[in-house]
């Protein structure tokens, strides 16, 4: 048995007693508030963003919980029986790996939370590589949960935790707030009522600010950011790349870049010679909020190493917060503003931002962040914390009022490595200290020596039994888990008897993994899930003998394995002749019928490979129209007018672009589809609402709260990818009506066989393919009015169909309708095959 993997169970080491009623226990604890510590670093500059985080967070939770900020361990000990819960604040050191054993014998939740990924080797904090992993890893098992404000450092913490054999615990995203200036002072006021608290930092005030900008009618661009780190490439020279535009841009419009940061070293290395005026500002927190109120865009940057790619948005969050627009690369963390942010290529974002047309474009996007930034308020923030505290609270209060168990029994028997004893020893130690008992063996001493230290590091004395267990009933009655070798020896298999009779548990490392896996169930929700099915065709990819193809389907570099790729294995495996997929980074393979997945490679292929477009047939794949202007509508207008077909995925986007001037004969729809011998029809009756979507903020994920909210008695099912993303997931998660599911694409005919009705809410789309996948499985459709939906429904006949902009009560009553169709759905969508879908494409190069 490996003793030291098996720590991931203990966290469940109690006997499931009936239990006392929740109800008296919350009756019990009304008398005063539940007391939260936070334990917190009270003078480290690297910690002050997590300080500020969770100070936020403690003030509003002030109405229902009492909040005490502890900086050191000795506090910390001699206060935790009065507390409720603990939350250790970016930390992972010795100091929490002794609070995690102290909480856990005192029966306290206690929650970690990280706004950094400080357990990876190389972060600079560490005083020796893997020190903090090495906590982390050790604190896992005790842990009620995990708290990170973006869904990538969750991820990677729930990583760390399975390479080290861990499935548990749950990690939790629970974003960074909107920070304004009166939420910052409100909350610096906060804290320093908090007297026993030794919090030292300046109050807000402001500077007169020094720039000539608009003296001279520079536009103000604002960056801020720490100066950077020797673990990571972030920082001030995150800028470098971006000099060159910014001085191509201040030829045409002038401009002032103001750094705020601390380290105006670091700055003058990066402004030299740079060519456009620039000043340094010393962070604090005054500054930023002085610079916000003065400055015309904030320009965002950051790395591109494995510390920057799980940051959360909190930068453009405070920037968008105050009302400035945001230029930045578009980021996981900002999946929710991708239509907010500008993110094209540099030097368009910079006109579209700072350009003389851009009053009403700025004005455009701050509109629709406004939404969207209530999700990030304290106030609404809050809620995820206070239900996670009280639900693990609650359940230790319930543990405390059952009839305790006992301890741990830790058996050492014939055939146990010394090793593992040791490691296995030093973890109850540290766990239960001297409270479980130890039981040993005389025959294994007699054969190992080495295990007389063992005897020695152990807290509890030593209890002793010669040949076979014999008569260990109580031993083994009340155990919180009896901790044994081999399960197939005697004495394992005489424990496994006594604990089925006795109702305790028999914990062998692989006994724990699995039993983990199934109590963190929140783990899986955030399990990666296959983007794309195998094509079901029967031509597998090739090429002609002289390396030509017949067809050659071409996709951006990134979309590999994702649904575009998808498609084009689909198309190229139902038909006989050569066909290969591949890349625009590299010319395309000599074809006779190039097939592009998307209009802007059409721009690129004019761009870089002219001579491609003017051999051969091409095809342009058009799905929904997105960020366009008056000359890039121009632009494609001509470009498509040029090609041999613009394929539309459904009517309404044809019908547009010919209004826009193109000839009705380039423009034609091929529908998406599905595999009708993989999406088979069901008997409606289950009752589940289902939804098939990756997370992006055109799909609508505040209605689709609110409704999942309006319908209590119905059970919503989502599948898809990264909806961790979304600020208020957890919000979601906690409904008790709603169930999230990622599963591999091979899985997706089984649970849409659950659903009664499917629900598509999006804003925008170009299908969407789960709509026809859903219909073919005979789920009645309830989709807005966007891609194909309207091709494919007929309202009150096989389905409803409802307006972007229309609310929760509406789409509500016609998943209610939806409910009593008796339409036998999908013999109105059999016919949209990949068979039937891929010949309409072949055929229009005949």
């Amino acid at each position: 048995m490996n003793y030291t993997t098996s720590r991931s169970a203990f966290d469940e080491l109690t006997v499931r007693f009936p239990g006392a009623n929740l109800s008296q226990i919350d009756a019990r604890s009304s008398s005063r508030k539940l007391r939260v510590g936070w334990y917190i670093k009270d003078s480290d500059a690297n910690s002050a963003s997590a300080r500020y985080r969770c100070f936020h967070f403690a003030r509003v939770l002030e109405g229902e919980f009492e909040n005490i900020f502890i900086s050191n361990f000795k506090d910390m000990k001699s206060g935790i029986n009065e507390l409720d819960a603990v939350i250790i604040v970016k930390r992972l050191d010795q100091s929490t790996i002794e609070l995690a054993a102290l909480a856990r014998l005192a029966q306290k939740p206690i929650f970690l939370d990280l706004c950094d990924d400080v357990a990876h080797p190389l972060h600079s904090a560490q005083k020796a590589p893997y020190a903090s992993l090495t906590s982390l890893v050790a604190l896992a098992p005790v842990l009620s949960g995990i708290v990170t404000p973006s869904a990538e450092m969750a991820e990677r913490l729930q990583g760390y935790l399975l390479d080290n054999r861990l499935s548990g615990p749950p990690c939790h995203v629970i974003p960074d707030i909107a920070e304004t200036r009166a939420l910052f002072e409100a909350t610096e006021r906060f804290v320093r009522s908090k007297r026993s608290f030794p919090y030292s930092a300046p109050l807000l005030h402001t500077k007169p600010n020094d720039s000539s900008a608009f003296k001279y009618g520079r536009k103000k661009i604002l960056w801020f950011g720490n100066y950077g780190g020797q673990h990571s490439n972030f920082g001030i020279f995150s800028l470098k790349p971006k000099m060159k535009h910014l001085r191509e841009f201040h030829q045409k419009f002038p401009i002032e870049l103001t750094v705020i940061s601390n380290s105006e070293i670091a700055y003058e290395s990066l402004v030299i010679d740079c060519g456009f005026p620039t000043r340094y500002v010393e962070w604090s927190s005054s500054s930023v909020y002085d610079e916000l109120e003065q400055t015309d865009a904030v320009l965002l940057s950051t790395g591109d190493d494995e510390f920057c790619n799980v940051k959360s948005s909190n930068r453009a969050l405070q920037a968008l917060a105050a009302s400035v627009p945001v230029i930045s690369e578009k980021s996981s963390a900002l999946t929710e503003f991708e239509d907010i942010i500008f993110s094209a290529y540099l030097p368009r974002s910079l006109h579209a931002c700072l350009g003389p047309d851009s009053e009403s474009k700025i004005r455009t996007k701050l509109d629709l962040a406004e939404p969207i930034l209530q999700r990030y308020t304290p106030e609404r923030l809050v809620n995820h914390w206070s239900n996670l505290l009280k639900s693990a609270i609650s359940k230790s209060l319930l543990k405390r009022a059952s009839n305790p168990p006992t301890g741990a029994l830790l058996v050492l028997d014939s055939g146990d490595d010394p090793d593992d004893a040791f490691a296995a020893i030093a973890v109850m130690n540290q766990a239960f200290g001297s409270n479980y008992d130890l039981l040993v063996s005389l025959d294994l001493l007699s054969v190992e020596p080495t295990f007389h230290k063992a005897l020695y590091r152990a807290k509890p004395l030593p209890k002793f039994f010669s040949g076979n267990l014999g008569r260990i009933e109580a031993q083994v009655s009340r155990r919180a888990a009896i901790i044994v070798g081999e399960l197939s020896s005697i004495s394992g298999q005489q424990i496994v008897k006594l604990a089925e009779q006795l109702g305790a548990e028999v914990l062998t490392h692989g006994e724990a993994a699995v039993a983990g896996l199934e109590r963190f169930g929140t783990s899986a929700a955030f399990a990666p899930a296959a983007a794309v099915r195998p094509p079901e065709g029967r031509y597998p990819e090739h090429t002609d003998p002289d390396g030509s193809v017949e067809w050659a389907f071409v996709i951006h570099n990134k979309a590999k394995g994702w649904i575009l790729d998808a498609i084009c294995q689909e198309i190229g495996s139902r038909q006989p002749d050569s066909w290969k997929v591949v890349d625009h980074s590299r010319p395309p393979p000599i074809s006779r019928n190039l097939f592009l997945t998307h209009p802007s490679l059409l721009n690129f292929f004019d761009s870089n490979y002219p001579e491609a477009l003017a051999t051969r047939n091409v095809f342009v794949w058009y799905t929904h129209p997105r960020e366009e202007t008056a000359e890039s509508i121009a632009r494609n207008l001509t470009l498509f007018n040029g090609a041999t077909r613009i394929i539309f995925t459904c009517e309404s986007n044809r019908r547009l672009w010919i209004e826009r001037g193109l000839a009705p004969e380039k423009a034609v729809v091929v529908l998406g589809a599905a595999d009708p011998s993989l999406f088979r029809g069901h008997q409606r009756g289950g009752g589940v609402v289902g939804l098939s979507s990756s997370f992006y903020e055109r799909k609508n994920p505040d209605l689709l709260l609110s409704v999942i909210k309006a319908l209590p008695h119905r059970n919503f099912v989502l599948l898809g990818r990264h909806w961790n993303r979304y600020a208020l997931f957890e919000e979601m998660l906690a409904l008790p009506n709603f169930t999230y599911m990622t599963r591999p694409y091979r899985d997706y005919p089984q649970i849409y066989r659950m659903f009664d009705v499917f629900l598509s809410i999006s804003s925008l789309e170009g299908g969407p393919i789960p709509l026809v996948e859903a219909m073919m499985c005979n789920a009645v459709p309830v989709a807005s009015r966007t891609g194909f939906a309207p091709d494919l429904i007929v309202h009150g006949e096989n389905g409803f169909l409802f307006e972007i902009d229309e609310g929760t009560s509406r789409v509500s009553d016609l998943i209610e309708q939806a409910f009593a169709l008796d339409t036998d759905v999908r013999a109105t969508v059999e016919r949209y095959s990949w068979d039937q879908f891929s010949a309409e494409i072949i055929g229009l190069a005949l």
